[in-house]
């Protein structure tokens, strides 16, 4: 988290201008959060959550490093790899349940895990482009967890959604701190923990749903990931090089102030998550829900970003 008012240059390829920040970080901005877990979570709780806190504080101090001196991809991707395996090696996806019969699938959980985590991560990372939106995707997500999760996730989800809720009072309407990769990093975590701990710890009331909703309370982010990825690649450009075509940067380009397209962004994670979740609830079963699921999942998304593409293309043309 970066206070406004002196110091470092908050990094250009994911503002439109440059902004002048303190030089140094809100170091201590995680120790409210830790001492809202430590307070409400009982031994068991913490004895459970103590690789992801080990790891809470790893990422944390690489996103430190990565705000006061800027850091190459690769080594930042290095940075994540301890506390993402930490996570992964003792939560996974359960695929297997997706495709009973098939044993070999039981092989490539971990895997799958892995790569899920690391993109959840920096999908997070990315999308704090602008005022608030790293923050209000952030509280969506971990409150939808919470009302999903066990008691785990539920004090830590609460406990990490009341902290963002704190810091959108400084940084969405009138910014006077902003998040950084200290900021963003850990939240992304905290949802990649909360992925596959709720998949993995599977709860009663919602065992064909429920990882189709963790999903779409994160569609924004990981969509925009996949999407700003795949066409660097097609264009023969460095996927881990930033650049102006992420959605929220489309959006402000289209004439929205960084309040309006944080808004409109937010709710697109609402719709896509009430989509899914009508998907289950309309008298689907088996793989017709799970098709209905997937297509509620991309759709409003892709539909979403054609049009605005449209729109933004139209601007540059005459201009």
């Amino acid at each position: 988290m970066l206070r406004a008012g002196s110091g470092s240059t908050f990094p250009t390829n994911a503002k439109f201008t440059t902004i002048r920040f303190p030089g140094w970080a809100e170091r201590p901005s995680l120790v409210p959060l830790l001492i809202s877990i430590l307070l409400s979570s009982g031994p068991d709780t913490l004895i459970e959550l103590r690789y992801f806190l080990a790891g809470l504080l790893i990422l944390f101090f690489v996103g430190l490093w990565d705000d006061m001196q800027p850091v190459s991809p690769l080594i930042k991707l290095l940075g994540e790899s301890v506390p993402v395996v930490l996570i992964t090696f003792f939560n996974r996806i359960p695929l297997h349940e997706f495709f009973p019969g098939h044993e070999w699938i039981i092989q490539i959980e971990w895997p799958v895990t892995l790569f899920m985590s690391f993109w959840i991560v920096n999908a997070f990372n990315l999308i704090d482009g602008i005022n608030g939106l790293a923050g209000s995707i952030g509280i969506l997500a971990l409150t939808g967890m919470a009302v999903l999760g066990d008691p785990v996730m539920y004090q830590l989800s609460y406990a990490f959604a009341g902290a963002l809720l704190a810091f959108l009072f400084f940084n969405f309407i009138r910014p006077r701190i902003f998040m950084g990769d200290c900021g963003s990093l850990p939240v992304g975590y905290t949802l990649a923990f909360g992925m596959s701990h709720l998949c993995f710890h599977e709860q009663p009331g919602l065992p064909a749903d429920e990882p189709f909703i963790v999903l779409a309370l994160m569609i924004v982010p990981l969509f925009d990931m996949f999407r700003v990825f795949v066409i660097r690649i097609y264009y023969g450009k460095n996927p881990f090089k930033g650049d102006r075509n992420h959605l929220h940067h489309l959006l402000l380009e289209s004439g929205m102030s960084h309040v309006k397209a944080t808004s409109i962004l937010a709710g697109l994670s609402v719709l896509t998550t009430a989509l899914v979740w009508m998907s289950f609830h309309i008298g689907l079963s088996g793989n017709s829900a799970y098709f209905a699921a997937f297509l509620s999942l991309i759709l409003p998304s892709s539909l979403f970003t054609g049009l605005l593409w449209s729109k933004v293309r139209k601007i540059r043309t005459f201009q």
